[in-house]
């Protein structure tokens, strides 16, 4: 994902609702859901929507009252309903059962008998008949061109205002989708088309997949799209869906899809999901990674091909996110970081090292910026927002970490430890402990360091250095002034000779304050720390000559 523009704080809302003494919070329900099934009726003539849908899920903890995320109907002031949506129809392994709506879950009603006779083992069919204006998830209003368009837009939690749901990262589940709406919509979803008509004078559109995804990246839009196939890539349709009045520009440069998919093929392995579509949309982000089905910022495509590393950032989701997912948000990182750092990889590979080192200072630039308010670690579990989790730390500082595993294991074992921490994680879920047994499985490496100070600490290494040249001899003298302990690190230091020489040492950097000595052919002209871009550190003062 990439966030477009700054988004207005809001609170989280835990749904808490006693009975009986128990109480469950949002995006933890006990529960493991297997698939959603939705059927959803959308209409010009109003912004309601009615959905039929049907779970099929296993009951984790036995203790636990069966519950799902859905938010209920706000009323106004004057008692009118604004937003929500109302529960008309509630059935349990095909029997109406009684529910309660409350905020922002729904619970089912059954005796106490009826819950313990449950075990974890049975499968289970919840059967909901619902309809109401979402407040979120579902965006629908009009594009840029005065179009009326109707996009879910899921991440983080979202999805529980448009449908009935375990809305967290962790519950991974298929999701197939029916949509009815106006002739005149093409509708986008995950998954396979598998039929089209007409019923009752709406068009019907029918998507199966069967992958479990997490429920943010489960996605439908409806629009008047022109579509294009661009090419198949391992017999993966690549697909573009774009407004009509800019889709000359904006398929130009969709077109760019086919060869990055490519790339991260060669360089991952087999495309997770059935088809890659790319989809001019109107969503708060610039891009979100939709499984098999991207939404992109419906400004991004002027025709001048300025969205590639977008379009990059997006594909790499695909693997990192959508089929290897986080498995708590404090973990995001794993999707975000290796967006982004892959990325980057896209730009060595395609632009050359310069590029690459340019993209990579860039992002450390904004790493050491956002230290200065944000002083919290990698896997950030104090985080007050879900929406707070879009920032620095989980994009490129997790980049930069990726970065400098790859500096310390060397090409070869880096991009051989990714693909087994893929192989291990693919449709299913991950934490960064599970990164590191990967990485250390394929290098023979312990990396309880490396991780404990770039993963799970605050911040990192902030210099004073100052160089002392003397003859053919040449001392620097370095000091760690964060706050935090010392950090451990190699620095590389390239001196350039009056001799016009060059000299590249590493050091190994372990204490607040140490002082090194280097001999050389010729006096010292120039030092220049870190002439690889390997290092994430910040240079509060140098006195080099």
């Amino acid at each position: 994902m990439i966030k477009l523009k700054k988004i207005e704080k809001t609170v989280l809302n835990c749904a808490v609702f006693l009975l009986s003494f128990c109480s469950i919070s949002q995006g933890y329900n006990g529960i493991d859901v297997r698939s959603y099934e939705l059927e959803l009726h959308v209409s010009d003539s109003s912004d309601a929507i009615r959905v039929h849908e049907n779970i099929y899920f296993y009951r984790e903890d036995p203790k636990a009252f069966i519950a799902f995320d859905l938010v209920g109907q706000a009323i106004n002031s004057d008692q009118e309903v604004i937003t929500g949506m109302k529960v008309t129809e509630c059935k349990f392994q095909g029997k109406n059962v009684p529910f309660i709506q409350d905020q922002d879950k729904l619970f089912l009603k059954l005796p106490e008998s009826q819950l313990t006779s449950i075990d974890d083992a049975t499968e289970l069919l919840l059967e909901l008949s619902y309809q109401g204006i979402p407040a979120n998830g579902l965006i629908i209003g009009s594009n840029m061109y005065g179009d009326r368009t109707f996009f879910a837009d899921n991440w983080p939690n979202r999805a529980h205002h448009w449908f009935a749901c375990n809305d967290h990262v962790s519950d991974k589940a298929g999701f197939d989708v029916t949509v009815h709406a106006p002739e005149k919509y093409e509708v986008v979803a995950n998954g396979v088309l598998i039929d089209t008509r007409m019923e009752k004078g709406m068009k019907v559109h029918q998507f199966e997949s069967g992958i479990p995804i997490p429920v943010k990246v489960m996605v439908v839009g409806i629009a008047d799209l022109v579509m294009k196939t661009f090419d198949q890539i391992n017999d993966v349709p690549v697909i573009g869906a774009v407004y009509p009045q800019n889709q000359t520009k904006a398929l130009y440069d969709l077109e760019l899809s086919p060869d990055i998919l490519k790339f991260y093929i060669d360089l991952f392995g087999f495309y997770p999901f059935e088809k890659l579509v790319g989809v001019q949309s109107t969503t708060m982000f610039g891009g979100m990674e939709n499984a098999g089905c991207i939404f992109y910022d419906e400004k991004a495509f002027n025709g001048k091909r300025t969205s590639e590393t977008l379009i990059a950032h997006e594909i790499v989701h695909q693997w990192f996110g959508n089929s290897a997912t986080e498995s708590d948000w404090s973990h995001l990182w794993l999707s975000e970081g290796f967006a982004t750092y892959f990325t980057n990889v896209y730009i060595e590979r395609t632009k050359g090292v310069e590029a690459f080192q340019k993209q990579l200072k860039k992002d450390r630039d904004q790493v050491i910026d956002f230290y200065g308010y944000y002083k919290h670690p990698l896997v950030d579990t104090s985080y007050s927002n879900l929406m707070d989790l879009l920032n620095a730390n989980a994009y490129q500082k997790g980049g930069w970490v990726l970065h400098m595993l790859r500096h310390e294991l060397g090409d070869e074992l880096f991009f051989r430890g990714i693909n087994h921490y893929y192989a291990r994680n693919e449709i299913s879920i991950a934490s960064t402990v599970d990164l590191q047994k990967a990485m250390e499985g394929v290098s023979g490496q312990h990396l309880d360091a490396f991780f404990k100070q770039w993963a799970y600490t605050a911040g990192h290494p902030i210099l004073e250095v100052k160089g002392t040249p003397s003859g053919n001899a040449y001392t620097l003298l370095i000091r760690q002034i964060q706050p935090e302990a010392p950090f451990h690190f190699p620095l590389t230091v390239k001196f350039v000779l009056n001799n016009g020489e060059t000299l590249v040492k590493t050091i190994e950097v372990t204490e607040k304050s140490a002082q090194f000595k280097f001999d050389t052919t010729s006096p010292v002209e120039s030092v220049l720390l870190d002439p690889n871009c390997d290092l994430l550190y910040e240079l509060r003062a140098g006195n080099l000559k």
